[in-house]
């Protein structure tokens, strides 16, 4: 079982804690802390995990990211989503969170959104969760075909602003 802190729209946690349940459903000044991690190489290519096919948008590609567990720090969880679903350790200070989005949908949530420079060798990664099945380094233009393919949610475009400000 999962415990999720819930936000306000300052982005504060509020006290009020809930069951991660797929039928989450918030009000409409609660909010929930999602991370997302950006690993590029040195070659300035994308790393990207793909979905369990089992699960929902199973087969996509995808950074690592995932939900912020109760009591913890943003910066904690993406280090937690990265040794889950992809088997790395890494420290905070190789961690730059690059900017926050706030997204109100049928649940609100806030993403931040971090980087990792550092080259990871494909063969050091572990799919422990059962979460990842499959994960491979892409350049920018195979990025943009596969969101044009439909292999990687197309929100996630907004990438490519930020990946252009990274490399150079």
């Amino acid at each position: 079982m999962e415990l999720l802190d819930i936000y306000n729209e300052k982005k504060e946690i509020t006290g009020k804690i809930i069951e991660r349940i797929p039928e989450t459903k918030l009000k409409d000044n609660e909010y929930i802390l999602y991370v997302q991690c950006w690993i590029i190489n040195d070659n300035n290519e994308i790393l990207l995990s793909q979905r369990n096919l089992n699960k929902i948008h199973g087969g996509t590609w995808e950074p690592t990211g995932g939900i912020v567990c109760s009591g913890e720090t943003s910066i904690e969880g993406i280090q937690r989503e990265l040794k889950e679903e992809i088997g790395i350790s890494v420290e905070k200070n190789e961690l730059k969170k690059i900017r926050t989005i706030t997204e109100k949908k049928s649940v609100n949530w806030f993403r931040d959104i971090y980087i990792l420079r550092k080259d990871i060798k494909i063969e050091d990664l572990k799919f422990a969760d059962n979460e990842v099945i499959d994960a491979k380094y892409v350049t920018i233009k195979e990025f943009k075909e596969m969101i044009s393919n439909k292999q990687i949610m197309d929100w996630l475009l907004f990438f490519e602003k930020e990946y252009y400000k990274i490399i150079s």
